[in-house]
């Protein structure tokens, strides 16, 4: 996947983070899930639950990442546009002198 590709991904998962409804969402389910772990008194069930918080963290945890990812794509870029840049300028300024 390119650059610019991943630091699109990036600031869409950003996007999604930020996103109020997706957040309270989350902190709904999370909640629910950790009442209802407390709750029970069957091992299995208890499990089950657990897998299930396991698995919410593991997507709040995917979308972290692809924002960092992101966001070293989106550094790699500035990097080269600036080294491009530069290069420019030093070859311009060679042109007139």
């Amino acid at each position: 996947m390119s650059d610019f590709d991943e630091a699109q991904r990036g600031q869409m998962a950003q996007s999604v983070l930020d996103n109020a409804v997706y957040a309270d969402s989350y902190a709904l389910i999370e909640g629910g899930l950790t009442r209802a772990w407390r709750d029970s008194r069957d091992p299995s069930e208890r499990e089950e639950i657990h897998q299930k918080l396991l698995m919410l963290d593991k997507v709040k945890n995917l979308l972290e990442s692809v924002m960092r990812t992101g966001q070293l794509a989106e550094d790699k870029i500035r990097q080269q546009k600036s080294q491009a840049e530069r290069m420019a300028d030093a070859a311009w300024k060679r042109k007139a002198q």
